[in-house]
């Protein structure tokens, strides 16, 4: 996330869920929508998580990644470029 007037890094807010990247398409997903879209099992995506491979934000609960912080990960370890 960015950061605020002070220079601290800001926290993230459900607003942030709205943002959209470079390329238009959302930019943070739930662990079920970054399942589907790199066509693993939430499992996958619960253990980049759990072993700190992708950085995450929780939020009222749930987990949700960077799109293209994901992406990167994706292409260094998984299954290539999308």
């Amino acid at each position: 996330m960015g950061k605020n007037r002070d220079g601290k890094k800001r926290r993230f807010r459900r607003g942030d869920l709205n943002r959209c990247g470079q390329d238009g398409r959302k930019l943070f997903l739930t662990v079920e929508d970054a399942a589907r879209y790199f066509g693993v099992g939430k499992g996958e995506i619960l253990r980049w998580v759990n072993k700190g491979s992708v950085p995450c934000h929780y939020l009222g609960g749930r987990i949700y990644l960077n799109r293209e912080e994901v992406q990167e990960y994706w292409k260094l370890f998984g299954g290539g470029p999308l």
